[in-house]
């Protein structure tokens, strides 16, 4: 085999992410074993406890989802959260805020059937986890590796796959048996008991590059806030990030009725919706490694273009779309989701390095939350408004391609500076 053959840059590559992987396994370790736990994993299994809030309390279900209203929060503490983790560090963050979200478990516990304390402790919980955040442990991973950073971004996206099927079929379980009080019980205990001790142990209380790292800016103190809002580069990348996550997320809000809509199954249409899990996790990996090896922003754009083609055969074909065509245009749209994610997280620490890492991740977080809210309340009023999706996946189309080139305009990548 000759060098520089396919088999042997592949082989190249696994070597490396070995090596890197020997070196940084703690902290990698523990990113994904906090992010599996983390904000997203609440996203994902807070709809488990809605039926027993309902049964116990003899709340409304549109009493109950108010509470979720409180996710803005998120938006506009994203921002904070990111300028101290990057003043005094992602260990520390991490620790005070998994301590604060256990005891806002503990409260939601001791629910008395009063509304306001329910939703004044629900505010709390949803408050300090934004320390649990993409944002906070994507910070633990470019911190730790650097040629394989891409894949190993990917990683977290496959533990959290992982967290988010095995767990809430043993949370269903224990709220049978003990009612909610157990699940928020439950839900403290890991955080006591396995993702505490796991970031005390194995997070480093300087996230610094590793030593050698040649492919991240080095600064000693973080930029004023005035200079990070209006860095072009940063208006242009969080323009791209809302450009491409909004539509995927108000689409993937809509998903089964959409199926619907365009002549499937009810059956079907939920079939569907659970292949997003699996696309996710390939668009992750398919991202993370490329960016390790391509120009980011390529691969970013690239990634934009699967989700434009999949709204588009959606939009052309109509009710005369196959299950197997719509089943392929939902996969195109998870691939997209999926890499979003890595790629942004990728794309910070490669144009403007790990001092300000944090801090630029909370604005763009602000800015996509926002526009998540914006756009899935968008989608459903499009439909009520012309009785169809074709509008709102005519709009998706065309917000993929501008976020496509939007990438593309971050340019080529700033002088590499070698860490000490």
């Amino acid at each position: 085999m000759v060098n520089g053959s396919p088999m042997a840059l592949r082989g190249s590559y696994v070597r490396l992410i070995l090596q890197e992987w020997r070196q940084g396994w703690r902290p990698g370790l523990a990113a994904v074993i906090g992010y599996s736990l983390g904000y997203g994993f609440w996203v994902t299994i807070s709809s488990i406890f809605v039926e027993p809030l309902q049964n116990e309390f003899g709340w409304s279900r549109g009493e109950i989802a108010l509470a979720n209203s409180a996710g803005l929060v998120t938006a506009f503490a994203a921002p904070l959260v990111g300028r101290l983790v990057d003043r005094v560090g992602v260990k520390p963050v991490l620790i005070v805020g998994l301590i604060l979200i256990s005891l806002s478990h503990v409260a939601l516990s001791q629910l008395n059937g009063s509304l306001f304390y329910y939703y004044t402790a629900y505010f709390l919980l949803i408050a300090f986890s934004t320390t649990t955040s993409s944002m906070t442990f994507s910070r633990i991973i470019v911190g730790a590796f650097s040629r394989t950073r891409g894949t190993a971004l990917a990683l977290l996206r496959i533990g959290s796959a992982l967290s988010y099927s095995a767990m809430p079929p043993l949370l269903y379980l224990v709220i049978g048996l003990f009612g909610s009080t157990g699940g928020f019980l439950m839900l403290a205990a890991l955080n006591v008991f396995v993702s505490l001790p796991v970031i005390w142990w194995l997070v480093p209380g300087k996230t610094l590059p590793p030593k050698g790292d040649a492919g991240t800016i080095v600064q000693e103190v973080p930029k004023p806030w005035r200079l990070l809002v209006l860095e072009p580069k940063i208006i242009v990348l969080c323009l791209a990030a809302v450009l491409h996550i909004v539509p995927i997320v108000a689409i993937v809000s809509q998903l089964q009725p959409l199926g619907v809509s365009i002549g499937l199954s009810p059956a079907a249409a939920v079939g569907a919706v659970s292949t997003l899990g699996f696309a996710n996790v390939i668009g992750a990996l398919i991202a993370g490694a490329f960016v390790d090896r391509f120009w980011a922003p390529a691969v970013a754009f690239t990634m934009c273009v699967g989700p434009m083609i999949g709204c588009l055969v959606l939009v052309l074909l109509g009710n005369d779309v196959s299950v197997a065509l719509f089943y392929v245009s939902v996969v195109l749209l998870g691939i997209g989701l999926g890499a979003e994610g890595d790629i942004i997280a990728f794309m910070v620490a490669r144009y403007f390095g790990l001092r300000n890492y944090a801090t630029i991740a909370g604005l763009v977080t602000l800015w996509t939350v926002i526009g998540i809210a914006i756009g899935s309340s968008l989608i459903g009023q499009v439909y009520d408004a012309f009785g169809n999706y074709r509008i709102a996946l005519i709009a998706a189309a065309a917000s993929f391609t501008c976020a496509g080139f939007a990438y593309l305009m971050m340019g080529k990548y700033p002088e590499e500076a070698i860490s000490d």
